[in-house]
């Protein structure tokens, strides 16, 4: 199932504006919607949900695992943005991560020098946030040479999971940037993701 959740582009200007300052929680409500709504059609099994995205939808899968816990019984990420107060500073798009957290007046609040009061409200904002509930196991898919989202933000919510004994497995792609889109790597991520999901949802 693919959830265009208010947010996503074709539904108008209102409905695009209105998640900036509210990620990880309206889209989280949105898709927990959704779910639900299917399951209550008898067209999903609640056993066997499983939940994948990348960038901004790993974002969405690393918090659906952290806020939904009981919800999902395999996960995967790739390129996620798992801890924005981490990202801010290594990122190429640094005034993204003030959007997200403060909506469209982050543009004003944006500096290349968070405050302490920044830096916690986005690590409040972002999945690492809710990491201590996680029992998903979860494939992370990353490109070693992304400047959108950095892979040490991935690979610190990814580390901390398995310090906690959560299932991860890790998949590095020394040659991809945020998309994943060397024919070879994006075949090799799919098909990883496709075994992962086949474990776990039985």
């Amino acid at each position: 199932m693919i959830i265009f959740l208010r947010g996503s582009l074709g539904f108008g200007e209102e409905a695009l504006q209105s998640l900036p300052g509210k990620a990880g929680s309206q889209d989280v409500n949105d898709v927990l919607t959704a779910i639900d709504h299917v399951i209550n059609l008898g067209l999903a099994s609640p056993s066997k949900i499983a939940v994948l995205g990348g960038s901004h939808g790993g974002f969405l899968t690393t918090h659906l695992i952290g806020q939904a816990p009981e919800k999902f019984v395999a996960a995967a990420a790739r390129n996620p943005v798992c801890n924005l107060a981490l990202m801010v500073g290594t990122t190429d798009i640094p005034d993204w991560c003030y959007v997200e957290t403060y909506g469209t007046k982050g543009r004003d609040k944006f500096t290349e020098a968070p405050s302490a009061e920044d830096l916690t409200l986005f690590y409040s904002k972002s999945p690492i946030a809710h990491l201590s509930k996680v029992k998903t196991p979860t494939i992370f898919l990353l490109g070693a040479q992304d400047l959108r989202v950095p892979i040490s933000t991935g690979l610190q919510y990814a580390r901390a999971l398995r310090e906690k004994g959560v299932q991860v497995k890790v998949i590095v792609f020394p040659n991809d940037v945020h998309g994943i889109e060397r024919p070879q790597s994006d075949f090799e991520s799919y098909l990883n993701i496709a075994m992962w999901f086949n474990k776990y949802c039985k």
